[in-house]
């Protein structure tokens, strides 16, 4: 895979891991500065964003752990804006990129990362200490450290997976449980179009429910029984009620309309007043 397949340009805030031991499973703040290619070896010069006196280091894409055959990509996108589900009701998307939503509170066996000496460990919560603190225990090695610490809630948010192929993704734990959920924001525009389309589906589908076969079938046809004419009377109230809305389909919910129904009766003289 080389550079025309990621999407990564120079300026683009990233997260970066590392094989060193002692930093293994750790996700690094960086920025990109520049991309180069090397002998063939994509390499991109990443400054790290919380260590401002550390050197740019000049960091290969992909990289082969020790004792394995396939390579590992080192970097993906800056982890997406993450949300308690009690405050992720009360946002509005700008439909640019996901959400990530954390369930209602934390439990063991949750997969996460640890904000520690501004670096993210990650791993899973394998104990609660009461309601701010538990412990998580680091990615076994050699993928991770493969330590136990105590850490507050505060400091946690749910491991994210990322490929180029299938973007984000809330990886499972062995049981299939996940501790939060991506999710997508619509715009109030996409969403003022969205109920105008099923609304608009909705009185066509209606419309073509009342032409039918261009008849109107009373049950008084095929029933002698007192509730027939009554059934009918509703129906023809419905249809009525329809028929004002299409022919005048400005009038709101409160307005006033100027129908009327008079019943007629014939005079004496033959003439309808």
């Amino acid at each position: 895979m080389n550079q025309i397949n990621l999407p990564f340009q120079v300026g683009q805030i990233v997260e970066a891991k590392s094989f060193i031991i002692g930093y293994r499973g750790a996700w690094f703040r960086c920025k990109i500065l520049d991309i180069t290619n090397e002998n063939g070896e994509l390499r991109y010069k990443l400054k790290y964003l919380d260590f401002p006196d550390e050197k740019v280091d000049n960091a290969l894409v992909f990289e082969t752990p020790e004792g394995e055959t396939e390579s590992h990509l080192m970097v993906r996108p800056k982890y997406p804006p993450h949300y308690h589900e009690s405050d992720y009701l009360n946002l509005k998307g700008d439909d640019t990129e996901p959400l990530v939503v954390v369930h209602d509170s934390w439990k063991a066996g949750d997969l996460v990362d640890w904000w520690k000496e501004k670096v993210f460990w990650s791993g899973e919560i394998v104990a609660m200490k009461g309601k701010k603190f538990c412990q998580i225990e680091l990615l076994p090695e050699p993928e991770g450290e493969g330590e136990i610490y105590q850490c507050l809630f505060k400091n946690l948010r749910p491991r994210l997976d990322w490929s180029v192929e299938d973007g984000w993704k809330v990886p499972s734990t062995v049981d299939g449980q996940k501790c939060a959920k991506l999710v997508k924001l619509k715009n109030e525009d996409e969403e003022i179009e969205d109920v105008c389309e099923t609304e608009e589906e909705q009185t066509k589908n209606d419309t073509q429910e009342d032409k039918g076969d261009g008849s109107l079938k009373l049950n008084i046809m095929e029933s002698d029984s007192i509730e027939a004419p009554i059934l009918d009377l509703e129906e023809l109230i419905v249809r009525l009620g329809w028929l004002k809305a299409k022919l005048n389909p400005d009038l709101g919910e409160g307005a006033k309309t100027y129908w009327k129904y008079e019943d007629h009766r014939p005079s004496s003289s033959g003439r309808r007043n």
